[in-house]
Order: structure tokens, then sequence, then C-alpha cells
């Protein structure tokens, strides 16, 4: 019988808040679980990037009339079944003590299964007094819209199914079911059934819609192994789910923990089990390893998560599962800190792989590489060349033509867009970063080495003088004197230096920074001295500046005294003063308006400033530790203001954000190996002697299309103009008295380059002829000397 009330109510994701993540170590079970308020949330199949389920768990009806909702009604624990596997065991209880439900969580080793060994205890009563019944809601292929689902016979017994185009998910028990139903979310689905009239009507096909899938289960069986089988046909998930029942439930467990426990041991990196930091460390390194791909091996994914999922549709299809260039190579750093190379190795293929032409990579992709957002973000250029130039360290390089041509086009894209990035690393603002110039100028460095040691002098020659000559306009580019965060600290390093309009030349106090995500009457701008984050932090990690330069010093005096926050545990930081990515401030969930919330990933950046300084890094990872869920998952966010109990947020804990965040995982191992090491993990030294040790001083200053200079100094020895085609330049510096035509230079990237002498200049004029296009270039340009800086 057809269920009614098509197509039921509008989708929603769940809750971010994430207790735990699993999956099997092998590649042959290509499924991954989330698990949040004693529940199974979204399992993902085939790839990390593709959620088939919001949430499957059970409801109890009792004799005397009462309704309970597992994630909602009963009482949750949690623990894992081994420190070294994503194996977990949930008790959720009756509050009024009346019964118990008892799962083990895994998935199947050698297919597409989740697996959940019920047991469901009496603790007061009889077994009479109970009826229990499994309800799963599938969103299959990332969207809860245009579902379908049937209720089939599987060897000769009734089972669950739900498909959408070529996925579909079949849902069987060892003990018999005794009744199943299909229907649609809030009409005629099981929820709404047995809470209305707690009575079960057997609808058997509910198609095109958002639907859910309801079965009672025989309590008579002390034990059952459930069974949620996904395929790419109707066919291939009904066998694969036959087939998993076969096996006896601790058979799979056993196997599932041994081939983690496997790769655990081969950690070089992790610390005994009885270290205080060991826990969070391996379920970190879980973490990591759980969002590596296996599909597409070497894709790592922000999170398994859908920030505020409770609030969001299928219009959010992407969450946060998804590849961030940035955060995957935060990943694959923290995986050599482990120990695992292999994964990292295997992270620099996948960012080969998926390089645009250009040498940029999408703001964000897919696991297969289709981009989602279209945002350009200059530092996710330059981490893949400081994750390939620490495995070429590490002698790791198994195909350096590959590795080595990915980073020229990469250092061509970052010579012809930089120093200005469109988005900064908030992925919110363009214009002078700290933290991308940090990235962006240290990763010129490491690729000029790297270009050096394959005897391409001209290339590294190129890429060291632009670093220098950016090295050296950071301050004037990214720090003001006149600071409007706090009058007690007006000196210090800004969150971004608008490059609108264009300012080369310009100093802070500007422009105005947009702020995105503000509520309602509040202002959507500041001037750009008067918001602040951590970003220049960055400049200390990555070694263009010391930890005691004078300008860090005071930014972090800026820093601590505007964002941070003392929590029980420890401090934590906002991303910057007047951010909105957060919960409203009445604790409703984010929905493109808030108040943004504390990070406990800048703990660990704070932390690796601290330890750059000689101080103990210890406060910093117990903040992070003591940010973590019950599970040990790390958040985007955590909660900054009184508790607000009926929306679950409670000062110092998880917010409704991301988590687990991968990103936050990554900082937490890195900054755990740093204090192993007594050094930042990440500093290059190559970047470090430069900048630090030997300071290098540039006389060259550079034009460019998307950098054009206005003035030089007196101290500016070199102009060096830059085009990215073959062009000649005709210029003058005397008012066009006499000029000079030349044939630009390739520097080994495709980038072409001039150098005038300015020395004893007052101005420099120029315009270009294209030989390949056969035109002029149709209007000049002009730098004047100014006298003072």
């Amino acid at each position: 019988m057809q269920a009614p009330g098509a197509p039921g109510l509008e989708p929603r994701w769940t809750s971010s808040d994430k207790m735990a993540v699993g999956t099997s170590i092998a590649g042959t079970s290509r499924v991954w679980f989330t698990l949040s308020h004693g529940i199974l949330n979204e399992i993902y199949f085939p790839r990390m990037d593709q959620a088939n389920t919001r949430d499957a768990q059970f409801l109890v009806l009792t004799r005397d009339g009462r309704f309970l909702e597992e994630k909602r009604d009963l009482r949750h624990d949690f623990h894992y079944i081994d420190p070294d596997a994503p194996a977990f065991e949930l008790i959720n209880t009756d509050p009024q003590g009346t019964f118990r439900i008892i799962k083990r969580i895994v998935t199947w080793p050698d297919g597409n299964v989740v697996i959940q060994q019920f047991r469901f205890e009496v603790l007061h009563g009889s077994i009479e007094d109970f009826r229990v019944f499994l309800l799963v809601a599938p969103h299959i292929g990332n969207q809860g819209a245009h579902n379908n689902a049937q209720i089939i016979t599987l060897r000769e017994e009734p089972a669950l199914l739900a498909w959408r185009e070529a996925t579909a998910l079949c849902i069987q028990s060892t003990a018999k079911f005794k009744s199943c139903s299909v229907g649609y979310v809030g009409a005629s689905d099981g929820w709404t059934q047995l809470y209305y009239r707690r009575t079960l009507e057997a609808y058997d096909e509910a198609l095109d819609g958002n639907v859910a899938l309801t079965a009672e289960l025989d309590l008579t069986e002390p034990e059952q192994m459930i069974a949620l089988a996904f395929g790419r046909s109707i066919q291939e998930a009904k066998f694969t789910a036959s087939l998993a029942l076969l096996h006896p439930y601790y058979t799979i467990e056993q196997r599932y923990i041994q081939q983690w426990r496997e790769y655990m041991s081969g950690l070089s990196g992790l610390l005994p089990y009885d270290d205080p930091h060991s826990r969070e460390q391996r379920i970190s390194a879980m973490v990591l390893k759980i969002h590596h791909g296996k599909l597409f091996p070497g894709g790592i994914i922000a999170s398994l998560s859908i920030p505020w999922g409770n609030a969001a549709g299928d219009g959010n299809m992407g969450g946060y599962h998804l590849v961030w260039p940035r955060d995957m190579v935060e990943a694959a750093q923290a995986f050599i800190a482990l120990g695992d190379i292999e994964a990292a190795w295997q992270a620099l293929l996948f960012l080969i792989a998926t390089q645009k032409a250009d040498g940029s990579w999408p703001q964000n992709f897919w696991l297969d590489g289709v981009p989602y957002w279209s945002g350009s973000q200059l530092d996710e250029t330059a981490f893949p060349i400081h994750l390939a130039y620490h495995l070429w360290q590490l002698k790791d390089i198994k195909n350096q033509r590959a590795v080595y041509g990915m980073v020229k086009k990469a250092l061509r894209y970052i010579c012809l867009s930089g120093p200005v990035t469109q988005q900064d690393r908030w992925e919110e603002d363009g214009g002078y970063s700290p933290s991308t110039l940090a990235a962006t100028i240290s990763a010129l460095v490491l690729g000029a080495d790297l270009a050096r040691q394959q005897g391409d002098d001209n290339i590294a020659e190129f890429c060291e003088h632009l670093a220098d000559y950016w090295q050296g306009r950071i301050d004037k580019w990214t720090f003001t004197e006149h600071g409007q965060v706090d009058p007690r600290f007006p000196r210090h390093y800004v969150r971004i230096h608008v490059s609108v309009p264009p300012s080369p030349d310009g100093r802070v106090e500007h422009g105005y920074v947009p702020i995105k995500n503000v509520l309602p009457g509040e202002p959507n701008q500041y001037p750009e001295e008067a918001v602040i984050d951590g970003g220049f932090l960055e400049l200390v990690r990555y070694g263009l500046k010391s930890p005691r330069d004078p300008h860090i010093v005071d930014s972090v005096a800026a820093y601590d005294a505007v964002l941070k926050v003392d929590l029980p545990y420890g401090p934590l930081w906002h991303r910057y003063n007047h951010d909105g990515y957060g919960e409203m401030p009445d604790g409703s969930p984010f929905q493109g308006a808030g108040q943004g919330r504390l990070w406990p990933l800048l703990a660990g950046e704070r932390g690796h400033y601290a330890l750059a300084l000689g101080e103990s890094p210890e406060p910093y990872l117990k903040a992070m530790e003591g940010a973590s869920s019950v599970g040990g998952m790390i958040p985007e966010q955590v909660w900054d203001q009184p508790d607000i109990p009926e929306k679950e947020l409670y000062f110092g804990r998880p917010s409704g954000s991301a988590m687990p965040l991968v990103w936050a995982h990554a900082e937490y191992i890195k900054l755990l190996r740093s204090a192993m090491d007594g050094r930042v993990f990440e500093l290059p030294d190559v970047v470090r002697m430069r900048y630090t040790v030997h300071p290098t001083h540039s006389a060259m200053v550079f034009w460019q299309f998307n950098h054009k200079r206005h003035h030089f100094y007196a101290s500016d020895e070199t102009l060096r103009i830059v085009v990215p085609q073959f062009a000649q330049c005709v210029f003058t510096t005397n008012e066009w008295k006499t000029h000079e035509m030349q044939d630009m230079r390739d520097n080994g990237l495709g980038v072409y380059f001039l150098d005038v002498d300015l020395k004893g200049q007052d101005m420099v004029e120029f315009t270009f002829y294209w030989p390949e296009a056969g035109h002029w270039e149709g209007q000049n340009y002009r730098l004047d000397l100014i006298k003072t800086s």
C-alpha cells in the first residue's frame, strides 16, 4: 500500500555535535558513519562526501503509554571498545530506569555495511512491557528530497529498502522484523504514527519524497545484528546486506579492531598509553585517517559533518564534507608528524591530480575534483608547495617530475596573483593578509630551494627576489600604529589590509574591512585598523619573523586582550573581533548571520607561538583537550556565553558548528609533536635563516598588472616589471627625451620580466607591445620618486 502525505516535510540534516566518527581501515569497506546523541547520524557511501542518511535510531513504546525517542529522551553513555580503533559501545538508558539499549557499532571490513549489535535489557518489569522500533531517515546522495522507500522480502524475511538514482540502502536484522512500514516524514512515517497514534500501519511504498523507514524488532532475541548495507544498485545493496548477516558480529568486530590496531602500531609518533595526552592524540590520529579517502586515495575532507545541520536542508548539500586544500595540507602535515608518510604522499598526489591549469586549486571541491565554491585563496596554492618541500626533505618523493611540475605551476600562479589574495583564510575578504603572506612568501622560498636543486637557477632567483620584496613590505601593508581594537594597544597587525582601492604602496588606515554574516542592524564594515585576528602568528610559524620581533610582541598583546577567553580548562580565542560566523545571540543556529564563537584550533596556533618563545605549550594542549566532546572530537567552535540547556549550549562546550574539525585535530597533533621535538614542527629552516637569522633585504620593487606601483623611493635600486606573457617593453627615465625598447625575459615559469635601473632616477614610464597579438598596450604606466617612505 502506498503511504499517504507525499512528499513529506522539507528535509533537514541533523546535529553536528558528534560523539565520534568511524570507518574500517580497509579500502574494501567504503562506508563511514557518525554518532551523536547516542545514535547513528550521517552514513557516507561510497565516498566521504556523499551522505546517505540523516540518522538511524530506536523508538520505544511502553505498556503504560510512554513514547521514548532514543536521541531525545534517553540518557546516553558512550565509550571506545578499544583505544586504537573507532569501534564504539553506546548505552542509552530510560531516565525512569525501566530499560536500556546497548549497541556496539563498527563497519564490515569486507563490504559497505554499518553493523549495529543490538541488545535490549529490561531493568524493571518484563519484556512484554515494551515494543522497540528501528527508525531510519535516508538522505541518499546528499539529498533528503526525492528519496524512495519500499518494504521488500530478502532471503524470505522482511527488509527495508531506500534508493535514489543509482544508490541504494538495504536494512535487515538477524532477528526477523515483526512489522515494517515506510512513509513520508511528518505525515505517514513511523515516528509520526507511533507518536500520535501509538500504532504502526504497514505502508509498503513511499516514492519521490522525504521518506523514513520503520521496523519493529523481535525482543525475544537477546542480541541481534542489524545491517545497514549500501550499494550502487538495489541488487548490490540487497546482496551486501544478506552476505554481511551471515558473519557473526564479534568476528566482524574483532577483524575491524585488529586492522585498526595494526595501523596504529605502525605510527612512530604516538605517545605511550600512560601519557596524559595519549588518548586525545590517538583519537586525533584516527579522526585524520577516517577522513582520508579510499575511493580517491589521498583526498582529505574537512569534516564528516554539516554545521548547524538541524537547520540546514538540501541547499547545503556540501556541508564540510568537501576538500579544502588548506585543511588538507594541515592534515597531511599532521600525518607526517605521526609517522604516516605514505598518507601524506598520497595527499600530495591527490593535490597534483586536482591542480587547475593555471596552477591554483579551487576554494573547495568534491573528492572527484569538481569545484563547489568558486573563490580563490592564495594560501591554498602555497600550502601544497610546503607539503612537497617537507616530503622532499624526508626523501619520500617517488615521482620528482610530477611533484616539481606541480610546484612550478603553483609558483607561477603565486608570482602572477600575489601578494593580494581574493580571499583570506577565513574565506571572506580580499587584500593583504598576514597569514596569507606568511604562507605564500615561505612557499616562494621553499619553491626556489627546490628549483635550485633541479638546476633551475633562474626560477630560484626570481622567486627569492619576489619573496624578499613581499617580506620587506609585510609591516607596511599590514601593521598599524593607530589600532582601534583596544586603546591600550595601538600597535598591531591587522586582520587584513583591503586592496580596494588598489594600494601597493599604501599603509594601513586606507580602507574598510567588510564583515560578513553580521546581525541585522549591526555595522557591516569597520576601519581595517579596528579589526584584528591571529593570522600574524603564521609569520613566526613559517620563519618570516622572530617570535620576539617588537611588532609580533605588540600584536600578541592586543590579540590576547581582545580575543582571548579563559575557560575552566584553559584559554581559547575568537577568530577576529566583530566576527559573525556562529550562533545567534539567543543560541539559535547560524543561518547566514550570528556571532563568532571560540575556536580551539587557535589555541594550537597560540601554543606554537608560545613554544617558539621557549614557553611550555601545555596550557594550549590542555585547552584543546578540554574543548573536545565526550568522544574526543575537537569542534570548530565552542560556546562562549552562559548555558542555554534547551538548545544544548553550555559554556566552554562544543557549539553547533562542525565537529570534528580535521584542521583542529591536525593542529593538536602538530602542537604535540612540536612539544615532543622542542621546536615548531613546520618551521622551515631555509626561510628562518633567510629572514630571521641572516635577514635578507631587497632593493628591488615589482610592478605587475595586479600590483601596479605608482611610486618608488631613493632606497629602491631596481624596478622589475612583470607580465604574464611575452612582450616588448618600451620605457623612459627622462620624460621621453630618450627611450629604450627591450624584449622581456622568461623567468623559467612562463612569467616575463624586465629590470630597470632606478638609481639616480626621478621617474619611470613604460608601455608594452604584444607580438603574438600584434598590438600595443594602448596606455602608459608611470612610477615617480618620492622622498619619504
